[in-house]
């Protein structure tokens, strides 16, 4: 992932408050697109991913894991 999408993603994790949701929305898929499935993987592994769109929309509604404490 590049430097300014994880940048991005740590943003999103820092503004969004316990319980908050999140829409993520990657646009096109490749080759119009610049994000591929397995970097769109990585981005959502960070989250719980609460719905998200079939195999052709890079779309997914989110919010924080739970921390283990």
């Amino acid at each position: 992932m590049t430097d300014h999408r994880q940048d991005a993603v740590n943003e999103i994790k820092r503004i969004l408050k316990p319980g908050g949701q999140a829409y993520l929305s990657l646009g096109f898929p490749p080759p119009l697109g610049f994000v591929n499935r397995a970097e769109l993987e990585k981005i959502l592994e960070g989250f719980r991913v609460k719905r998200r769109g079939g195999s052709f929309q890079k779309w997914a509604i989110v919010s924080l894991k739970q921390r283990v404490v």
